[in-house]
């Protein structure tokens, strides 16, 4: 974190630098002749429509054990929450430069009397942009800006988590049962990306104003590390006075390595793999015919990547 802190700083000042050298001092915009800050900080909120292709079909493997319960499916994410903090500072007329702290999140989850299921995602999101503001329009409306602009975006401190807990009681006793998938994993990562946007802003006052963007980011995380694992392992005694009969619940931990790296293949921290034989009694072992979520296609992308719109209410100074 130490280091993506230094890399943040040296290039933030190298890119404002240059962009001072380069374009020189900005003269103010006015509105009824009272010149406009040009130092700005700003709030905004808004959504992204993510391309979470993985994690949806994540939720299309579980699908069909829900339904064996009749329990519902779980919803696709198809939108996602962003907030931030805006500092943006006019280098010349029609050119602006702009850093963006903030968060990007999304969840889907059903918690019902059969079973918990829960899965979510968020993101601290770094942004560093340069826009250019058409000059145009103030020949129109001297209180309206229209811009476009580019930059960079950093997911950094990503958290994703999944969970699934069977409360039925039919013992796991039945193939495609949800208790085969009970479990939980909590994974951290870091993504980088871009994004492109067009806006517009309204001067409300000299001092106030508002703003809407819209464009499209690409940014995912995709480096995940699984952190923590909690397989649901349970023993159900069904005949007292014959313990061989006692089943347990599995694959427990495995189904948490199959949704997160979906490869048979997979090693654990200790070294062991799915595909390694059951070994009776013992809790920690291989998972050698459990069911899974894939049998190849690597580890999930949490995807954010997409059309994305956000309102901004900003301070001038």
């Amino acid at each position: 974190m130490r280091r993506f802190a230094s890399i943040w700083t040296v290039a933030s000042l190298g890119l404002l630098l240059a962009s001072v050298l380069a374009f020189g001092r900005a003269s103010a915009q006015t509105i009824d002749e009272e010149p406009v800050g040009r130092l700005t900080i700003g709030g905004n909120i808004g959504v992204v429509l993510p391309s979470m292709s993985d994690v949806n079909d994540n939720f299309h493997v579980v699908n069909p054990f829900l339904n064996r319960d009749e329990i519902r499916n779980m919803d696709d994410i198809n939108a996602s929450l962003l907030t931030g903090l805006d500092l943006r500072l006019k280098l010349r007329d029609h050119l602006s430069i702009g850093f963006n702290w903030g968060a990007v999140a999304a969840r889907s989850s059903i918690d019902v009397d059969r079973a918990d299921v829960r899965f979510f995602s968020r993101a601290t999101t770094y942004q560093a942009n340069l826009y250019y503001h058409f000059p145009f329009i103030e020949a129109y409306s001297e209180r309206t800006q229209l811009y476009v602009g580019a930059g960079l975006v950093f997911l950094r401190s990503g958290h994703v988590e999944w969970s699934l807990e069977d409360h039925t009681t039919n013992f796991f006793l039945v193939d495609g049962d949800i208790s085969e998938l009970s479990g939980k994993g909590v994974a951290t990562a870091d993504g980088n990306g871009y994004s492109f946007l067009v806006g517009g802003s309204f001067q409300l006052t000299t001092r106030f104003s508002i703003a809407v963007d819209t464009g499209y980011r690409f940014a995912k995380l995709d480096n995940l590390e699984l952190q923590e694992v909690e397989g649901f392992r349970e023993r159900f005694n069904i005949d007292q006075n014959d313990p061989t009969q006692d089943v347990f619940r599995e694959p427990g931990d495995w189904a948490i390595w199959d949704f997160f790296f979906r490869d048979p293949n997979a090693q654990t921290n200790d070294g062991r793999r799915r595909t390694d034989p059951v070994v009776p009694g013992e809790e920690k072992t291989g998972c050698d015919g459990c069911p899974l979520y894939y049998g190849s296609g690597g580890p999930i992308e949490v995807d954010y990547s997409g059309p994305f719109t956000q309102v901004s209410f900003r301070v001038h100074f």
